[in-house]
């Protein structure tokens, strides 16, 4: 299946893509009917949105820096389907929810807020690790390689090998005209029960209160109750058995 322009990486349309939300983060998506991306100065990585807020060298030699640094914001989604990495960074209460979707609802619910405006302004991409040789090579090609908004969005999508692990795929906004947002936060409108089709809870959430908690979510999302489960990533080892002479 080809991509359309919008897709970066090697992903498509179809690719299912997950993302873990705090419990309580979880019930307010539903709740408030908004989805929310981040400036990526509030991720822990340093390197985050490092190429739009280095400084810039003109082909005749002019420097100067990004104007639009702070104008694009990010959501990070990841392609791994039971990595406890991904639950220990993002349980952290042991609680938490993980929604799964595919790439092509989680992008065409940002187009279609933004009408004509979306080809220049709303982009999905998978993530390449890179040691920090590639990565400053990559600094001062992309902007040759790429034009535009995709050069812009491209930034977004490299990462340092050390966080590997988190096999990410980034949705992006890049604001236009200038525009600044409460707290770093771009909100959309999104109704999740038109994307979301699975949710898996924490598998330390006990068991007993596993199954209120199921039933609250089916009632909240309209899913069925094979569509929301618990993860049995933390399950009890059973039928192991060890044969001695």
């Amino acid at each position: 299946m080809q991509n359309n322009a919008n897709v970066i990486g090697k992903i498509n349309d179809r690719t299912t893509i997950y993302r873990i939300f705090p419990r309580n983060r979880f019930l307010q998506l539903f709740e408030e009917s908004q989805n929310a991306l981040v400036l990526p100065t509030k991720w822990d990585d340093p390197f985050e949105n490092v190429f739009l807020q280095a400084d810039v060298v003109s082909a005749n030699g002019e420097k100067g820096h990004f104007g639009f640094h702070d104008d694009v914001y990010g959501q990070c989604w990841t392609l791994e389907t039971a990595s406890d990495a991904m639950w220990q960074i993002y349980s952290r209460d042991k609680d938490a929810v993980r929604v799964r979707t595919t790439v092509g609802k989680l992008i065409g619910s940002l187009r279609s807020i933004h009408g004509k405006w979306a080809e220049a302004t709303c982009f999905i991409g998978r993530v390449d690790y890179l040691r920090e040789s590639k990565l400053k090579e990559f600094g001062r090609t992309v902007f040759k390689d790429y034009s535009g908004s995709e050069a812009i969005a491209r930034t977004l999508l490299v990462k340092r090998r050390a966080y590997k692990h988190e096999n990410e795929v980034r949705l992006i906004h890049i604001e236009r005209g200038g525009t600044k947002h409460v707290n770093g936060v771009y909100t959309y409108k999104l109704d999740p029960r038109d994307i979301i089709d699975q949710v898996m809870v924490d598998g330390r959430v006990p068991y007993q209160d596993f199954v209120p908690f199921k039933e609250q979510i089916m009632a909240l999302t309209g899913l069925s109750e094979k569509q929301v489960t618990r993860s049995l990533l933390y399950r009890k080892p059973k039928g192991f058995l060890v044969e001695v002479p």
